[in-house]
């Protein structure tokens, strides 16, 4: 198990489990009528959130553990349906890598690999890309009172999601335990519905972290060796 502070930046950044405490937090479990439904179903909802083609990011994050926070720079390479990259620099430490590719995942620090397949479904949310985890077995669509979908799906072992979607875009979620809440997060979007600040909360351990969009383009195909560890 990692530690120090050093261990809980790097986790953090890897699961996209914390949100920068200079804005409101992201909303409570939403309210809705719910039904059941099927994952072909849910599919077919969250199906537009996936990007028509690659692209490249320029970001910069702020992380606080309520200890010491740190902010710095990073880019993201988005390569759908089942590619991302994540660069960070990181001051006085250096820089981390962060990559889910297909099915595989792999990080620099190498002690992170094994904790990096947990949270890839929330690392791709924070980007507003949909991604049910295989695990998933129960699903629900459901309807705010202002008209936002909802989507609950639930693993085997208890834990729950809610996502929340606007227009066919991802707004927000949050992750539940029994009837504890344990996660949460917001994005904020541009008049053309592009994200510019996503926002995330680790109910459980207290941390922080958000992600800015300073810079988005389309991209040509990526250098296939960038997925592969090296």
């Amino acid at each position: 198990m990692l530690a120090g502070p050093r261990a809980r930046f790097y986790l953090a950044a890897a699961a996209g489990v914390a949100a920068a405490a200079c804005h409101a937090p992201p909303a409570p479990v939403p309210a809705g009528a719910f039904a059941p439904a099927t994952r072909a179903q849910a599919e077919a909802l969250v199906a537009a959130t996936v990007p028509a083609g690659r692209e490249l990011l320029a970001i910069h994050w702020a992380y606080d553990n309520g200890d010491a926070p740190v902010t710095g720079r990073g880019a993201v390479r988005m390569a759908p349906p089942d590619s991302l990259r994540l660069d960070v620099g990181v001051p006085v430490v250096g820089r981390a890598t962060l990559v889910v590719a297909g099915d595989t995942a792999w990080s620099e620090p190498g002690r992170l690999a094994p904790e990096l397949a947990p949270g890839r479904a929330l690392l791709w949310a924070m980007f507003g890309v949909v991604q049910l985890p295989p695990e998933a077995e129960a699903f629900e669509l459901g309807t705010t009172a202002g008209g936002e979908r909802l989507l609950r799906f639930t693993r085997a072992d208890g834990a729950r999601a809610t996502l929340v979607l606007r227009g066919g875009r991802l707004v927000g979620a949050v992750a539940e335990r029994g009837s504890r809440l344990v996660g949460r997060l917001a994005l904020t979007r541009d008049a053309s519905g592009a994200i510019v600040r996503a926002e995330t909360v680790d109910e459980a351990r207290g941390v922080r972290f958000v992600v800015t969009v300073d810079h988005r383009e389309a991209s040509g195909p990526f250098p296939r060796e960038i997925w592969i560890h090296p």
